[in-house]
């Protein structure tokens, strides 16, 4: 709430809170909070994390216009992105090449949860906010799979003094792979049983058959588990027969919880000994990602695209580090400590350094440079109007004129040709589909006003998009006879025009030669004829 209100990514606030309360009580430590159980807490943590983010990869949803850039950033730009920050870390702090390694891969990852919302605030333009919304939602789970590759690879001597054995850095992965695609295989079986008879069960189906798959691959071969979940959300998104929107749901709320807790505890387990003898040199790789790695990524990423020099600017200004680079940092560190490898110790306050100073830049920079490059409020928010009847198109007409950007939703083939016959964008409601696709269309929204022919869908539909956009963006008409039983305060939302407007007194006064007027963009008037 503190940092919704203030308008800065909440990390920006949990790291400095974990630090301190880390540094100044030994309460808040993992060590002595967990003991023993940090380490599986954190790679289960990071499991569900990855099997959520696993759940919302799908590259049908990407325009054609942007998926080109998506796939070089994610494809290309990972791959030198990696190399570039290896180099840096054996130059700048004298590691060896396997903890190097092991670092330019935990350092990969962005953070879609501190870009998402500074995209919310920023708005920029549509093209610009997709190519960053889609990188940094597939390369959290793409680079933690690298990161976990290259843990094996340090482990089984790949990279190092020690004898190397392919054979079992390549059945950890295989190992992680056949375990993710079994479990989803598994899950989806049990899914289509759990939800003909009590669908509320699949919910907590699902985080059993997640918390088995991590475990199983873990006992099998250590930290297998991070490639078997991430495969397994992926493998089960591509399960178009099974309805997982409660799923992602829930594992959405569960992953922000985890999010808070472990970037405290991670944070907390970091001593400001151990940050002081790495500040500066962490510093200086954090120069060199923000004005160097990360130009040179989009610079050859975005080559020959539509975007404009503009907006190729801003994506170059906006790939802060995350969650999941902490949290795979702290697992990655306790495995390499306690395999002895020299440098393993350094791994975690690296990372913090990076985490809080690309957040600190970006997230509090971003804004500034949007407006600096005259990209900021070039995606103009969207007033939503649900119905596609005479009165919805007479309220989309009369907004637009008055200068806001106007979709409305229709499942009506005949509406939706009428609304484009009078220059409106119309769409079917994603009502009733994936999480991912509503919280997609409502992304651009600011106010929604719903306004069909029927009351009850009326009802239904503002009592969905206010858990989503909140009770004082979801504006419904009075409807035209009162409910059967009383509604709640909460659950009406707000009235569009006043009381005395139904729709079917609408369409009476539109019949008789009234119109609807707007004016400053979203507020509306009736005049009668």
């Amino acid at each position: 709430m503190v940092a919704q209100r203030l308008r800065i990514p909440a990390i920006v606030l949990l790291l400095p809170v974990g630090f301190a309360a880390g540094a100044a009580t030994a309460d808040v430590r993992p060590d002595e909070l967990l003991g023993s159980l940090f380490q599986p807490f954190v790679s289960l943590g990071v499991g569900l994390i990855l099997f959520e983010a696993g759940l919302r990869l799908d590259l049908r949803e990407l325009g054609a216009s942007v998926r080109r850039v998506v796939v070089r950033l994610v494809a290309i730009g990972t791959l030198l992105t990696l190399v570039a920050l290896t180099a840096v870390i054996k130059l700048i702090f004298g590691l060896g090449w396997g903890i190097s390694l092991v670092l330019g891969a935990i350092l990969v990852v962005s953070g879609p949860t501190v870009v998402l919302p500074l995209l919310g605030f920023i708005r920029p333009s549509d093209r610009v906010r997709s190519v960053l919304k889609w990188e940094g939602t597939l390369i959290d789970p793409i680079g933690a799979l690298l990161g976990v590759i290259a843990l094996h690879a340090v482990l089984q001597g790949a990279v190092g003094e020690r004898p190397f054995h392919p054979g079992e850095l390549a059945s950890s992965v295989l190992i992680g792979l056949a375990i993710g695609l079994a479990a989803a295989v598994g899950l989806g079986a049990m899914l289509r049983v759990v939800t003909r008879a009590t669908p509320g069960q699949g919910t907590a189906v699902a985080l059993m058959a997640v918390a088995a798959a991590v475990v199983a691959a873990d006992l099998l071969r250590d930290d297998a588990g991070l490639i078997a979940a991430a495969v397994m959300g992926m493998a089960l998104a591509r399960q178009d027969e099974l309805d997982i929107s409660r799923i992602v749901e829930f594992h959405s709320t569960v992953v922000e919880l985890l999010i808070g807790v472990l970037f405290v505890l991670i944070s907390a387990s970091v001593t400001p000994a151990q940050v002081h003898a790495v500040l500066w040199k962490a510093l200086l790789l954090v120069a060199v990602i923000v004005v160097v790695i990360r130009p040179l990524v989009v610079l050859v990423g975005t080559a020959g695209s539509a975007l404009t020099w503009r907006e190729r600017g801003f994506a170059a200004w906006m790939a802060p580090r995350g969650i999941v680079a902490g949290a795979t940092a702290s697992a990655f560190a306790l495995a390499l400590g306690e395999a002895g490898v020299a440098g393993a110790e350094k791994i975690l306050p690296i990372v913090f350094v990076v985490i809080f100073a690309t957040v600190v830049i970006y997230g509090l920079s971003g804004p500034a440079v949007a407006r600096a490059l005259g990209v900021a409020g070039a995606g103009a928010p969207v007033v939503l109007v649900v119905g596609g009847g005479e009165v919805a198109r007479a309220v989309g007409t009369a907004l637009s004129a008055a200068g806001a950007r106007v979709r409305l939703w229709t499942g009506s083939a005949a509406e939706r040709r009428a609304a484009d016959a009078d220059g409106l964008e119309a769409v079917a409601p994603p009502l009733g589909l994936d999480l991912d696709r509503l919280e997609a269309e409502l992304e651009e929204v600011s106010e929604a006003l719903v306004v069909s022919g029927s009351d009850d869908y009326n009802a239904l539909v503002a009592y969905e998009l206010r858990r989503e956009l909140g009770s004082d963006r979801v504006y419904r008409l009075t409807p035209a006879e009162p409910p059967a039983e009383p509604v709640p305060a909460h659950a009406e939302g707000r009235l569009l025009f006043d009381a005395r407007f139904s729709h079917p007194e609408l369409e009476a006064k539109l019949a008789a030669g009234g119109r609807i007027g707007g004016s400053g963009g979203r507020d509306l008037y009736l005049l009668e004829g």
